[in-house]
């Protein structure tokens, strides 16, 4: 049996098992195909950019490879749970990540739909999942198959913020936070939402989310990456741009279309710009000027590295970016579950 930590964002999956052992991937599944070319070139590399799975007799691209597929898609429904990628993109992670049969899994949903969904999202995913059967990428060749025996289903945000504050050692980072009534606030960037909780620390050191100052903004990386294509279309007169061309421009901040070279820099400057001033306006919107007397306020998620440097003024440039800041959520889900582990058990003894 192993502890593992799955973050399902929309962007990006992230997983940590309790070994240690974690992965990154596009969080992109797409119907699968024969690849012809895989006899002209020699064998496709075992990696993580080549994830094609049968499950169910069904072919699906799972992560990078997933561009390459005629149907690529992301999940957005509210109701995340309910969809069949969702189921893929979570058995990919665990086995990315452990060879266990048995996972204890700990996962999470934006604030938004916690209160709503939290139970009927964790009996979901409990139990025995389907076999799947690696065709190519890192167990190519074999079939594998876990039962999730138990699942706990956190807030995002207010686990991102336990990673910030409790280390891995289950000692306080910031012991000068911690005090009873401080007020802590994170703001969690993600591809599509912004989360932002508030949370009370309390006498023995544990917090309470601050319901009325937390909740989710629909801004994120997804706002960049529109506003890349858009700019796309005006300098080639109306061309569609896929997903994997769009990293290139965010790394390099030029494409060379037709021989020449096309400038996005000005276009990313201006996006993460404006991108970082909706998020602050709607979050002071919802703080107004309690804001100014949070004793500590923090900066997570995948698009926190993005975006702040823009973000930071807003804020008087007092923001603490956490360390790793991709994987606050899923840390933060497997330090709780260890915490609530914890606990039960002194109280058994006790």
């Amino acid at each position: 049996m192993e502890n593992v930590a799955v973050d399902l964002g929309y962007g990006y999956v992230k997983a940590i098992a309790s070994s240690g052992k974690r992965v990154v991937f596009p969080s992109l599944v797409g119907k699968g195909y024969a690849r012809s070319l895989t006899s002209v070139l020699g064998d496709i590399p075992r990696d993580m950019k080549n994830i094609h799975l049968t499950i169910q007799e069904d072919d699906y691209f799972v992560g990078e490879l997933a561009t390459e597929s005629r149907s690529v898609s992301r999940i957005f429904e509210r109701e995340r749970f309910s969809h069949v990628y969702t189921k893929i993109l979570l058995n990919t992670a665990i086995q990315l990540v452990s060879d266990s049969e048995i996972i204890h899994l700990s996962t999470g949903l934006p604030l938004d739909f916690y209160q709503s969904q939290a139970k009927e999202f964790r009996q979901s995913v409990q139990g025995m999942q389907p076999v799947v059967h690696w065709l190519t990428g890192p167990f190519e060749k074999k079939e594998r198959r876990i039962n999730i025996r138990q699942a706990l289903v956190f807030p995002q945000g207010a686990s991102a913020i336990f990673s910030a504050l409790i280390n891995h050692e289950g000692r306080y980072t910031y012991p000068h936070l911690m005090k009873e009534s401080s007020l802590i606030a994170l703001i969690d960037i993600g591809f599509r939402t912004t989360d932002f909780v508030v949370v009370e620390i309390q006498e023995n050191g544990s917090f309470i989310p601050m319901a009325k100052l937390s909740g989710t903004v629909d801004e994120g990386v997804i706002n960049l990456h529109r506003d890349i294509r858009q700019a796309y279309k005006v300098q080639t007169g109306g061309a569609d741009l896929n997903e994997f061309f769009i990293s290139r421009i965010l790394t390099n901040e030029n494409l060379r279309y037709k021989g020449k070279s096309l400038d996005f820099s000005g276009v990313i400057y201006k996006s993460k710009q404006s991108i970082a001033a909706n998020i602050a306006d709607r979050l002071k919107a919802v703080w107004a000027e309690e804001s100014d007397l949070f004793d500590g306020l923090f900066l997570a998620g995948g698009g926190g590295e993005l975006f702040e440097p823009f973000i930071q003024p807003h804020f008087d440039n007092r923001m603490e970016r956490i360390n790793e800041c991709q994987f606050a959520n899923a840390i933060g889900y497997l330090r709780l579950r260890k915490a609530i582990f914890d606990q039960q058990q002194k109280k058994k003894l006790g």
